[in-house]
């Protein structure tokens, strides 16, 4: 599944821009049978969308759709493009708010919105975006992760799915659940940093289609902070020739 949560870091800003109010999503958690491996789960998952063959045969995704916080009545465009082999940029342009940009080129990562100006990530703000940038990340890469462990079972939206919890090099953890008939990616919670500190969030993928033979999720919904924020995304490209001019930096940055 192109995007991945290589995008959530990016959210949460605008989340700190543009504030909400809602109840979170909730992982029911669910008795631990013979619960098959990790890597077995991921391996499944990376079957189920298309297989890292054709995964990798793409340089380049670009996914274009719309933003909503419905609570706010706000409603915009956004736009994600990801690029071998970690690079990824997030644009939501939202009226009566202006425009948001965050992004990775692969060595610098920044965040741009109307409160804050432009900053430079650091830190953990940047690791994060190291670790989640690029589509290829759904394939846990062992330079990335120190271990993944099948936890339990659970239950998303009314699906059961096995609990899968990440532990990447940077000491990120990620508890992830992957749908017990399909493989498919079901939703994640984890610990993420924001200009406001650590935020607790809590990410619900659906509507999987296939584009180009690959099974991308065209709806993401985020609660964090009391928030909601919903993307629908409907439009697909691969390989597109402008796509590295997206990785430039925004002259806020320069």
């Amino acid at each position: 599944m192109f995007r991945s949560r290589s995008f959530i870091r990016a959210a949460v800003v605008v989340g700190v821009v543009a504030g909400a109010s809602v109840g979170r999503a909730q992982v029911a958690p669910a008795a631990a049978a013979s619960l098959p491996s990790a890597s077995d789960v991921i391996a499944r998952y990376i079957k189920a969308v298309g297989g890292s063959a054709a995964l990798m045969k793409v340089k380049s995704v670009r996914t274009a759709g719309t933003f909503e916080m419905p609570a706010q009545g706000l409603k915009g465009d956004v736009v994600v493009v990801q690029a071998l082999p970690n690079k990824m940029v997030m644009t939501t342009t939202i009226p009566g708010v202006g425009e948001i940009n965050s992004g990775f080129n692969g060595e610098v990562a920044w965040s741009v919105n109307p409160m804050q100006g432009a900053r430079l990530l650091e830190g953990k703000e940047l690791e994060q975006l190291r670790e989640e940038s690029g589509f290829t990340a759904i394939l846990r890469r062992a330079e990335l992760t120190s271990s993944m462990q099948t936890v339990g079972k659970g239950e998303v939206q009314g699906q059961s799915c096995y609990q899968v919890k990440v532990v990447y090099k940077s000491g990120r953890e990620t508890t992830e659940c992957y749908a017990v008939d399909t493989g498919l990616l079901l939703g994640a919670t984890t610990k993420q940093t924001s200009p406001m500190g650590t935020v607790d969030v809590t990410t619900i993928v659906s509507d999987y289609q296939e584009v180009g033979g690959i099974k991308t999720a065209m709806k993401t919904r985020m609660q964090m902070m009391g928030q909601e924020q919903v993307m629908t995304f409907s439009k697909v490209e691969y390989d597109g020739p402008d796509d590295a001019k997206a990785f430039e930096l925004p002259p806020a940055v320069k």
